[in-house]
């Protein structure tokens, strides 16, 4: 039986159709593929070897103000902070583009295997006339085409929204810069009491291990004294107790101290297994900052330079921009559009010609969203502004509380300063008596377990100290980067932090006055009424 040629024509086609479904369907699933062993192992050498690159050698001691420099050039969250500034910054590049208008270029070819023949027919009453035995056809296209045209096309509406986008953008990327600020005063801070940590370590450590030796073989010969019956058992085990009470003290204080030259070195970017000397431990300096500000200046210095609250007034410009774009989306939208275009088929008189329209849309509903949109907004201005007045009262609680923790840092120090002059004086009478043999070996190790922790205490409350007036440094936020800090070397960088540190450890910090506040809020009152 033969095979009508339509019927194997449809077959024909259906079965193209299933076969190219069936390929893009293959060709899109993706199954997981997990990372071979080879590369993540390959990975992991890359990283080693680029953060190998990044170490700055260490020629010499470091002080405090070059671990402020290393901290600054080399610290990972420093630097993922930066990049994100700099993503952000791109960002606001990319998205000027949306406000220009649509520039489209497009071509394309099109073929069929035999000619679009049409025939017309009257139209009689209420329908065509019938087509007849022999129509007559007309052929207004070629079975190949080539068609092309370049088009500009802009919305007015999707301008303005773009626009106010943009500006978006802009405030955001501005709040980059303040997180960043933010993380390098954190970080910063941090160096500072990890600065004054591992000082203490280094110094402290080379006292504990030989007292540990020493206790150790004290509790040794203890113990032979006891086997040997020269005393009664419970005065050798009290003195045992003792001996072991002066030895877990002494190791508790040594796992204090191991991690904390570590940590400064995570802090510098440097690897914690590099070596490195610390300047202040054979010659340590506690010279105890000054800080001549009264509480009002304190608060109005942070009210103005905290991150957190600029942060929080660009956020408000975003939420007015918010407002202003939601306002914008209920006008009509006018598009404007214009090209060149051609068209290859050997039927039309003119192949190429030029068009330029205008259009507008307009969604009539949006008159009864006015209502709900304006309270909206509303809304989202008043909630904005309780935010940045929340984060204020947060920054000034944050003041006090810094202004209240520096006092009883110095109040703590003291103390510890004149405790560890009590232990040292009594730990030279002891030794005297050691001499004259009035005391035993097991007074002579307590004292010096004493002494020991006496200065521990003093070493804990001057970065206690510090870590307190790095805090209040932070409250207020003062930028510790000096100007063109990017393009400076490592000395130079730690020389201007020298200077810095130095001029407001003296109290030379410069304070926001209540003229400076006054004159900036009439202006801004006068600049409103203006517009």
């Amino acid at each position: 039986m033969a095979v009508h040629p339509v019927f194997t024509k449809t077959m024909f086609a259906k079965t193209a159709v299933a076969i190219l479904v069936a390929t893009a369907v293959a060709g899109c699933s993706v199954s997981p593929s997990r990372l071979s062993d080879n590369d993540v192992m390959a990975n992991a050498v890359e990283n080693q070897t680029l953060l190998a690159e990044d170490f700055a050698p260490v020629t010499q001691a470091i002080d405090l103000n070059e671990a402020f420099a290393r901290t600054i050039k080399h610290n990972r969250d420093a630097r993922l902070k930066a990049f994100e500034a700099v993503v952000s910054q791109g960002q606001l590049a990319v998205d000027q583009f949306d406000m220009l208008p649509d520039l489209a270029v497009r071509a394309g070819y099109a073929y069929r295997n035999n000619y679009a023949a049409s025939a017309s027919v009257s139209f009689i009453g209420d329908k065509p006339a019938a087509l007849g035995s022999n129509p007559s056809y007309s052929v207004s296209s070629d079975k190949s085409t080539f068609t092309g045209s370049v088009g500009a096309t802009w919305d007015v509406l999707d301008f303005g929204l773009s626009y106010f986008r943009a500006k978006q953008q802009a405030d955001r990327f501005l709040i980059s810069k303040e997180r960043e600020r933010k993380v390098v005063q954190t970080i910063m801070q941090q160096t500072r009491n990890a600065y004054y940590r591992a000082v203490s370590a280094e110094r402290l450590l080379a006292k504990i291990d030989p007292l540990i030796i020493q206790s150790r073989a004290a509790l040794a010969d203890s113990a032979r004294i006891e086997q040997m019956r020269a005393q009664s058992p419970m005065e050798a085990l009290t003195y045992q107790r003792a001996l072991l009470e002066s030895l877990r003290t002494l190791q508790d204080l040594r796992k204090d101290l191991m991690p904390a030259k570590a940590e400064l070195a995570t802090l510098m970017g440097l690897n914690p297994a590099e070596s490195f000397e610390l300047a202040d431990v054979g010659t340590p300096d506690f010279q105890v900052p000054e800080l001549d500000l009264d509480i009002s200046t304190m608060e109005r210095t942070a009210l103005v330079r905290r991150p957190e609250l600029i942060e929080a007034q660009y956020q408000e410009r975003i939420t007015k921009e918010e407002v202003s774009s939601a306002f914008l989306t209920l006008f009509p939208s006018l598009s404007l559009s214009a090209g060149l275009n051609y068209d290859g088929s050997d039927y039309l008189k003119n192949n190429d010609w030029a068009s330029a329209g205008v259009g507008v849309n307009w969604n009539l509903m949006n008159v009864f969203r006015y209502g709900k949109i304006d309270q909206l907004n509303n809304l989202k201005m008043a909630a904005t502004k309780q935010q940045a007045l929340a984060v204020s009262m947060a920054v000034i609680s944050q003041v006090h509380i810094a202004n209240i923790e520096y006092a009883e840092a110095q109040n703590s120090y003291d103390l510890a300063t004149n405790y560890l002059d009590v232990a040292n004086r009594i730990q030279d009478q002891i030794q005297s008596s050691r001499v004259a043999q009035n005391v035993g070996e097991l007074t002579v190790i307590s004292e010096q377990v004493n002494a020991l922790l006496a200065e521990l205490r003093r070493d804990v409350a001057y970065a206690d100290l510090q870590n307190s007036f790095g805090k209040i440094l932070v409250s207020m936020g003062l930028d510790p980067l000096p100007n063109g800090f990017g393009g400076m070397k490592l000395e130079e960088l730690a020389n201007a932090f020298d200077s810095m540190f130095g001029r407001w450890s003296q109290g030379d910090i410069e304070a926001v006055s209540e003229e400076q506040m006054q004159a900036a809020y009439l202006a801004k009152q006068a600049a409103e009424k203006e517009g």
